[in-house]
Formats: C-alpha cells, structure tokens, sequence
C-alpha cells in the first residue's frame, strides 16, 4: 500500500483538520489540489479531507476511514465504539436521495417521492435496488448541494432521476453497491467542474458526467471561478487528460487555458444548464 494512503487513512481516523508538512502530504496535496500551508502545518477544510477519501476509494476500491488494514474487523470494531465516531455515525448507514420530476423510489414496497427542498434517509435493506435500476441515477459529490436538488438544470432526459448523495461514513459502501448494479445509460457523476472533480468523473469508468451546457463562455475571468484552487491541482490536470477523450478532451483543454475550478455550489444554485457526457475508459 503507498504511503500516500496510509498518511490519508491516519488524517481521517484521527478526525484533525491538518497534518505536519513532510514531502508524502506536498504530493498528496499537489495531486488532489487540496490543502492549504500554515508554517510547518498543512490545513484541510471537511470538504477537502472527504476529497481525499473520494481518492482513495476511486484508486484503490477501499475506504480508507473504516476499512481496516492491520488487526481485521475487530481491531475496527474497537474503533467505532469511540465516542467521537459514534457520534456521528447514528445516521452514517442511512442512504440520502431525493427524487426529480416524476420519478419515485420503492421503499418498503411503496413508491416514495421527497417534495422540494427536502431529502429522504433509509436504511439499504429497505431499499428497492431492483427498482432503481430501472429509474436514472445521478450521483452527487457535495452533501451540501443535496438540499437543493429541485435547483439542479438536468438535461431533458435526465429530469426525471434519482438524485443519491455518495455519502461520507458508512454509506458509501451502499453506495459503491448499488452504482455497480446501475445500468451505465442510468448512471451520472455531478462532481466539481474543475480538474480534479472532472478526472474522479471519468475514473469511475462508467456511466455520464454533468458538465455546464455552457462550458465554452466559462472563463478565468468568471466571478466565480476560483483559479487559485486550479493551481493546486497540475497533476489532477495530468491525469484528467490522460483520460479524456472527444468532447471532454476539449474540456480539459479549455479548463487549462481558463484556469477553470468552479464547484458543484455555483452551478447548482446559478442554475446552469447541464449536459450528460459518457465517460470511456
């Protein structure tokens, strides 16, 4: 296991906001675009840190904040009886989804839909997976943007979908299930319109990205774009062309020439069209 992983499950574990500087956490950062220098410290936000969880689980298909990698599942069941993790976790194996337009969700064997500006939390048996793979699946990066779901521009095929957050604790190994049963044309990736959100997109290896419609008249100079979180993220940019290909490649490209990282915020709530793009690998 490289050491990048390793210093990333000690972050999470530790529930801290930064780390002593050192040449491992500089690649960590440099490569994810995350992170902030503070003397000899590196500061994260939550945001950044469950950035680097995202990582970790696309690259190496673990978590690196529950599974455990030395002493198996009791080592870890000493682990969540921890006050501070079980303080949370009363609600971390719930899933989170919404549904748009005229979708439902089969709960308990009932269709179930979440009016504006609300979400739905179930517990994964109580879930119809059989169901929802009949139904669109878009899945969202940011729990933030999750209540406000109804503001979201989806593209014309796409307005009737299940919107499901990927979770943060527990639930995102229900997560991971369930996008592996979704049929690709029934799948969608909303991430962060910036180097790195767009590569996480394509390395799911499966399904359509929502990028803006309008992506070709976003810019540096775009009130807010934040060019300075472009910066951290050359080798996010790297890989993102190494991935790219046909119209995305032109994303890319045009994202490094604008300097462009515009989070799932301001697309949500500027309510800018979307388009779905298949990913290939």
């Amino acid at each position: 296991m490289r050491a990048e992983v390793a210093a990333i499950e000690r972050l999470l574990k530790a529930a801290r906001l930064k780390v002593k500087r050192s040449p491992v956490w500089e690649r960590i950062c440099e490569e994810n675009g995350v992170g902030r220098v503070i003397g000899r410290d590196i500061h994260f936000t939550a945001d950044e840190k469950q950035r680097l969880r995202a990582y970790v689980q696309s690259q190496y298909g673990i978590d690196p904040q529950y599974d455990s990698r030395v002493g198996g599942r009791m080592a870890m069941a000493l682990q969540n009886a921890s006050e501070k993790l079980s303080s949370d976790s009363v609600f971390g194996q719930l899933i989170v989804f919404a549904t748009a337009g005229n979708t439902t969700v089969r709960v308990n064997g009932e269709n179930f839909q979440t009016p504006r500006g609300s979400v739905c939390s179930v517990l994964p048996d109580h879930l119809d997976i059989d169901d929802l793979q009949t139904r669109n699946l878009v899945i969202i990066e940011n729990g933030g943007v999750m209540p406000f779901w109804a503001e979201l521009q989806l593209p014309g095929a796409w307005q009737d979908s299940v919107i499901l957050y990927r979770g943060h604790r527990e639930n995102v190994r229900n997560v991971v299930e369930i996008v592996s049963k979704q049929p690709a044309d029934k799948l969608a990736w909303f991430f962060d319109f910036d180097p790195a959100g767009l590569a996480l997109a394509l390395e799911q290896g499966k399904g359509s990205t929502l990028v803006p419609v309008k992506w070709r008249e976003l810019s540096r100079y775009t009130p807010f774009n934040q060019p300075k979180v472009h910066h951290k993220q050359s080798v996010a940019l790297k890989r993102l062309k190494g991935l790219a290909a046909g119209e995305l490649r032109a994303i890319a490209e045009h994202m490094a020439n604008e300097e462009l990282a515009v989070m799932q915020e301001h697309l949500t709530r500027r309510q800018m069209p979307l388009v779905a793009l298949s990913i290939t690998r």
